[in-house]
């Protein structure tokens, strides 16, 4: 009985050390695309009253959104959205 239950931890081991090999081989997740390939960056963070908040940056419209997590019945509310080009008063020769 003890030499069973021997040979199935090795059998277990030899399976999760070939799990581990092949399953090394996969991409790795990447949080932005090089090179633009979307127009949307997205970050969590915290409201100034410590709430969970969610950061919506849109390039393509140069706009910053944040919502606020709320708890209580478990939906995003909007807290805000400003324009970035009146913000930092500068604008692009194509805009």
């Amino acid at each position: 009985m003890k030499q069973m239950i021997i040979v199935a931890l090795v059998c277990l081991n030899a399976s999760l050390l070939v799990a581990l090999v092949f399953g090394a081989g996969t991409p790795s997740a990447e949080a932005q695309v090089i090179g633009g390939g979307t127009n949307y960056i997205v970050m969590t963070g915290y409201t100034g009253e410590g709430k969970d908040a969610l950061y919506i940056l849109d390039l393509g419209k140069r706009r910053l959104t944040a919502l606020r997590f709320e708890r209580k019945d478990n939906k995003m509310r909007f807290v805000a959205s400003t324009d970035l080009r009146r913000d930092f008063g500068r604008t692009r020769k194509d805009d």
